[in-house]
């Protein structure tokens, strides 16, 4: 699953997420409510999640999904331009499982994303 607010961005995301090879269904919400709205309804294999939403943002989303006690077990990866020592502290204050910056580069983008999926879809084992 991708929360992002920057509809441009979630479908240059979706594009490399395609370019990875990794087989997966992606779900696009643009706001951190439907985020935890999807997140409930659909229990995602991943997150993938922006810090700056409008509404509920990145943090708050983190924090429902820890407190929540069949969504806790879903990797987090926050996704921001924010590289700021506090933002990055505070996501990982609240369990967030990786925090990575996005690239601002389409290719750079493109290894990002197959890095994370190979990482927590095909390497890493998670509870169930």
């Amino acid at each position: 699953m991708l929360a992002e607010d920057d509809r441009a961005l979630a479908v240059l995301i979706a594009i490399a997420m395609k370019r990875t090879g990794i087989l997966h269904d992606l779900e696009t919400v643009h706001d951190g409510t439907h985020a935890i709205a999807a997140m409930e309804a659909s229990s995602p294999d991943l997150l993938l999640l922006d810090l700056h939403m409008p509404g509920q943002n990145g943090f708050d989303v983190l924090e429902h999904i820890k407190r929540h006690a069949q969504l806790r077990r879903i990797p987090v990866v926050m996704f921001s331009h924010s590289d700021l020592n506090a933002d990055v502290a505070k996501a990982y204050d609240l369990h967030v499982n990786a925090y990575v910056k996005k690239a601002v580069e389409f290719a750079d983008l493109c290894q990002t994303i197959k890095t994370i999926l190979h990482f927590w879809l095909e390497t890493a084992v998670t509870s169930s």
